[in-house]
């Protein structure tokens, strides 16, 4: 019995340490958040399920569920939003999107994850990993019209 919990004490050590190490701790719930990401996501989004967050290079990303769909917002310390990502379908993108990634700079790569990606202040774009045929992975950014965003 000591052998098993010295184990399962490495094993929550060692566990702890790696999500220490990438700088991200993982909560489940909104409970642990600050007082002000809490209100400014609950204000952003009324109805939700299914909430847990995660620290990512001083912003909050929170991952949650609304209707059928599973979102990522991201916020800064002080509760103000800074943009969220919807997983989409390729053939979900608008035609243009999809006309710059098959006959464009990108025709030869596969395509990957795709992402409604929603702004502060700005139109609707999209994010979407391309990987060469030496699967060297790169982000892509377009918005609605099918131009890439740099």
């Amino acid at each position: 019995m000591k052998k098993f919990n010295r184990v399962l004490i490495l094993i929550l050590i060692i566990s702890f340490g790696y999500n220490t190490i990438n700088g991200q701790i993982t909560s489940k719930g909104l409970e642990s958040l600050s007082p002000q990401v809490k209100a400014a996501f609950q204000k952003k989004y009324a109805s939700t399920s299914e909430e847990k967050w995660t620290m990512v290079d001083n912003s909050i990303l929170i991952s949650f569920k609304s209707g059928n769909d599973f979102f990522d917002a991201f916020f800064d310390e002080n509760g103000t939003w800074l943009r969220s990502e919807l997983a989409i379908l390729f053939q979900q993108l608008p035609k243009p999107v999809q006309d710059s990634l098959t006959s464009g700079e990108f025709s030869n790569w596969e395509k990957g994850s795709v992402y409604k990606v929603d702004l502060p202040g700005a139109d609707e774009n999209y994010k979407i990993y391309v990987y060469s045929k030496d699967w060297n992975e790169m982000e892509v950014n377009f918005d609605k019209s099918g131009k890439r965003i740099l």
